[in-house]
C-alpha cells in the first residue's frame, strides 16, 4: 500500500518504554473518509515474564494538550521471548490540526523492547 514518506507518523526506531512522537501538521485535520496509520513492527521481545505494547494515535489542536482518538486490542503487540515481526492498521479520522503515534509499555516483564515506525496511508489492503 502507497504511503507518504513526507508525512510519516515515526521514523523506524527501538524503544524499551512508552514513547510518543513527534506530532505532525494535518493543517485541517483528516478528509472526510479519515486516514490509516499504518505500524510496521520487527523484534518485538522481552526477556522474561509478560509485556504489552499498546499502540495509539491521539490529536490536538494547539500541538501541546494531546487527547486519545484512535486504540483497540488489535493494535497491541504481546511481548514474549521470541521477537516477533508484523503490520497493522489504525483507522482514524479527527478535525484537529495536530496527530502523533504513542506506543505505550505496559506489564511485569523485564527488558521490554520493540522497533516499529509509522506511516499514514489512505486505505489499508
Amino acid at each position: 500500500m502507497p504511503t507518504d514518506a513526507l508525512i510519516t507518523l515515526q521514523a523506524s526506531v527501538t524503544k524499551t518504554a512508552t514513547f510518543q512522537s513527534t506530532a505532525i501538521d494535518l493543517k485541517t485535520g483528516t478528509p472526510r473518509r479519515g486516514l490509516k496509520a499504518r505500524v510496521i513492527y520487527s523484534a518485538a521481545t522481552n526477556a522474561s515474564g509478560s509485556n504489552t505494547v499498546a499502540f495509539t494515535i491521539e490529536h490536538s489542536d494547539d500541538n501541546s494538550t494531546f487527547y486519545t482518538l484512535s486504540s483497540g486490542v488489535e493494535n497491541n503487540v504481546a511481548l514474549s521471548t521470541t521477537a516477533q515481526s508484523g503490520e497493522f492498521y489504525i483507522p482514524f479520522e479527527t478535525s484537529k490540526r495536530y496527530a502523533r503515534l504513542v506506543a505505550t509499555f505496559s506489564g511485569a516483564g523485564s527488558t521490554p523492547t520493540i522497533t516499529y515506525g509509522g506511516e499514514i496511508s489512505l486505505s489499508r489492503p
